[in-house]
């Protein structure tokens, strides 16, 4: 009896506790969450690899020096000391499409990972309105198993005077006493549950989650499906092992490269009478074609390339069917819900009526305390059942939102 009136001691200073809101979870998750932080550090790192290889095959002017000396035997036609200056500029006439190719590779990989970090996104905040949910219908049932053992207790008590007073046997006490202690273990298996779901929904939101407050989620128009951000990364992704494949292609070939290098020389330590036409600077234009005409390598690279753009493309095929089947099945379960509820609320006003009409038989003794504690059993059953529809209803209404493709910001405003 003591461990009951603690849970009523814990339940009523929790009701003092300031709830946390699902749409405050939702908020701090999208700004705190750190693999979701993670995920987009990813995709600006992506970004800037694309921007930086966008640049790469335009013009480009080097700059640099050059010290050489000569020591020991040197002969008297060398110079001992050359300093050089240059500045070199450099161009790709032809690469045979790489350069293209690897920036469109690098464009659609950031774009792949823009979109998977919008998916992730998504599937994280499904997460954390299921893990919410979750923890309503424990909520709940803890108060549903807590009238349960308020009612069991003043039956003991009842009980117990009879029993002491020679009005009835120990058997009803005993029976009695077992239902409460077995009622006990399930508040308090509950109440474990309702623990981790609180330490779960507390890692998601970076929140500390003590309360939860009662609102559901807002009602759900009818919606059209549209690609999701999962596939859309998909399909860039499929697109960045496309760019791939004509990179490699590429190796086969012919490349022409323009360097032009304008150099300003300073020498010491060298005869002066002999060496008079020493330039002081000097322009040197070179013109380089070149062919791959054989290597050991490319045309594995090729085939593995195209051998993994297969592999999206197949991905990419069943993540669509998947989706689709995903949002019809939500839709469709919506409705089936709606009648579960229904059902599990007539289910339970006959429950009540029924354990009414039992409990006053009870009292007068014109039915045993197995009957009557089935009749309270049922009726508890009922209602942890008809709670937890409610809250797999608010469930189903984000998976059906979330099925769409509609972005999540949407049923944010909603709000």
């Amino acid at each position: 009896m003591k461990l009951y009136s603690s849970i009523l001691l814990v339940a009523s200073l929790s009701s003092f506790v300031q709830a946390t809101t699902l749409k405050e979870m939702i908020d701090a998750t999208l700004q705190k969450n750190e693999n979701l932080k993670a995920l987009h550090i990813e995709t600006d790192a992506k970004q800037k690899n694309y921007e930086s290889v966008s640049n790469s095959f335009k013009p480009s002017v080097v700059v640099g020096a050059k010290y050489t000396r000569l020591d020991l035997d040197t002969r008297a036609v060398q110079v001992g000391s050359t300093g050089v200056g240059f500045a070199k500029f450099e161009l790709n006439l032809y690469d045979g499409g790489k350069g293209e190719a690897l920036k469109e590779e690098k464009y659609n990989e950031f774009y792949a990972s823009k979109f998977s970090s919008k998916a992730t996104t998504k599937d994280t905040l499904f997460e954390l309105i299921s893990l919410y949910f979750q923890a309503r219908t424990i909520i709940e049932n803890i108060k549903v198993f807590q009238e349960k053992a308020k009612t069991l207790q003043a039956q003991y008590q009842r009980v117990q005077t009879k029993y002491e007073i020679k009005m009835t046997t120990i058997d009803e006490v005993l029976k009695l006493k077992s239902e409460y202690e077995s009622n006990q273990y399930m508040i308090d298996d509950l109440s474990y549950q309702k623990e981790e779901l609180f330490a779960n929904l507390s890692l998601l939101s970076s929140l500390e989650i003590t309360s939860l407050d009662s609102k559901g989620l807002p009602d759900v128009k009818e919606l059209s499906y549209q690609k999701g951000e999962d596939i859309q990364s998909l399909e860039y992704a499929y697109k960045a092992s496309k760019s791939v494949y004509k990179e490699l292609k590429a190796i086969k070939l012919p490349q022409l490269k323009l360097e032009d290098t304008l150099s300003v020389y300073s020498y010491d330590e060298y005869n002066h009478k002999l060496l008079t036409d020493l330039p002081d600077t000097q322009n040197q234009l070179n013109l380089t074609l070149t062919y791959n005409l054989y290597d050991t390598t490319s045309s594995q690279k090729i085939a593995s390339s195209k051998l993994q753009a297969l592999s999206l493309s197949q991905k990419l095929s069943y993540t669509q069917k998947k989706a689709k089947m995903k949002f019809r099945l939500a839709k469709k379960k919506l409705y089936t819900q709606k009648k579960k509820i229904h059902s599990l609320k007539s289910a339970l006003d006959m429950g009540e009526s029924v354990y009414e009409m039992v409990n006053v038989k009870y009292k007068n003794g014109l039915v045993d305390n197995i009957t009557y504690l089935d009749a309270l059993s049922k009726k508890t059953y009922n209602e942890a059942l008809y709670k937890q529809a409610l809250n797999e209803y608010e469930i189903t209404k984000a998976a059906y939102f979330l099925s769409s493709g509609v972005d999540f910001h949407t049923l944010i405003k909603s709000w």
